[in-house]
Order: structure tokens, then C-alpha cells, then sequence
């Protein structure tokens, strides 16, 4: 009769057992959409706040001030280009990149379609000086106006703002 009981408890633990860990597996894989959910969610919003300090240049029509704000503001973005296509007095354009930080290449840059390309750019060494020195090639008058596109990379980061000139 002993065996019996001590034969009945164990068999009722183990039951009562694999009943929790069944009901534990069961909850979990409810959880797992829900959580899958939430980090997309979460990975959505952290990129919508990255890019928040963009926003002022995200398809807008901003002044050649702005244009030397956003090179002051983005100075401290070690792979942050501003792309730049100004008119010229003669009706041409001139093309150039902007490396804010002051270090290194730009990127290379199809100034007709807005989008990256490989290699680098030759004429990007230009600083604020240049960007307000009034006879320079590079000068960008305070009222000029230019639309603003933000350049992305393969990842969908911000890594430049496009810049021209209407």
C-alpha cells in the first residue's frame, strides 16, 4: 500500500509538472507576435527620433543661411556630407560636397537624380569660408533658395543633406 501512495505521488508531480512547463510553452508562444510587434515598433520610433534633427530639411525649400546653419549644426557628424548644386550668374551650375567634420572624402554624387553613387567626389573640400566668402566659387548668398533632400544610404540612414538651388 506504501509503494501504492509513494507510486501515486511521483506520478501526480510529474503530471502537475509537465502541466506547468505545457501551460509556460503555451503563453510564450502567445508572447512571441506580441513581442515581435513591440521591436519593430521600438526600432521604428528610435529611427524616427534619429532622424527628428532632420526634419527642417526633409523635402523643404530653405534660404542659404540655413544652408550654412546645417553646416554649423552637422559639423560634429563624422560621415555627414551637405551636397550642394548652385546656380552661377552664366546660367551654369556648380556642383560641390561639404564634409561639415573636415575630415576626409565625400562620397560620390549624381547631382541630376539626388542618389549616391560609388567612388568620391573630387571638389568637396570646401569649408564656410568658402561658403561665405562673397567672390569665391563656392559663395551661397544668405536669401538664395534651395530645396532640401535628405540623402540616405543603403540602410535607410541619414548620411547628407542634398541642397539645390531653385
Amino acid at each position: 500500500m506504501e509503494n501504492i501512495a509513494s507510486f501515486l505521488k511521483t506520478t501526480i508531480s510529474i503530471l502537475i509538472t509537465l502541466a506547468i512547463i505545457s501551460a509556460g510553452i503555451f503563453l510564450w508562444n502567445k508572447t512571441i507576435p506580441v513581442l515581435e510587434l513591440a521591436n519593430n515598433q521600438a526600432s521604428i520610433q528610435a529611427m524616427e527620433l534619429a532622424d527628428q534633427q532632420y526634419s527642417a530639411y526633409d523635402n523643404q525649400l530653405v534660404s542659404g543661411s540655413q544652408l550654412n546653419t546645417a553646416y554649423r549644426r552637422y559639423s560634429n557628424h563624422d560621415v555627414f556630407v551637405l551636397y550642394v548644386q548652385k546656380k552661377n550668374n552664366n546660367g551654369t551650375r556648380t556642383n560641390f560636397g561639404i564634409r561639415p567634420s573636415g575630415s576626409g572624402p565625400c562620397r560620390d554624387f549624381d547631382f541630376s537624380t539626388g542618389k549616391l553613387k560609388t567612388g568620391t567626389l573630387a571638389n568637396c573640400y570646401v569649408n564656410e569660408d568658402d561658403l561665405q566668402s562673397y567672390s569665391g566659387t563656392y559663395y551661397v548668398p544668405p536669401q538664395s533658395k534651395f530645396q532640401a533632400v535628405l540623402v540616405r544610404d543603403l540602410n535607410n540612414s541619414v548620411i547628407g543633406i542634398y541642397f539645390k538651388e531653385q
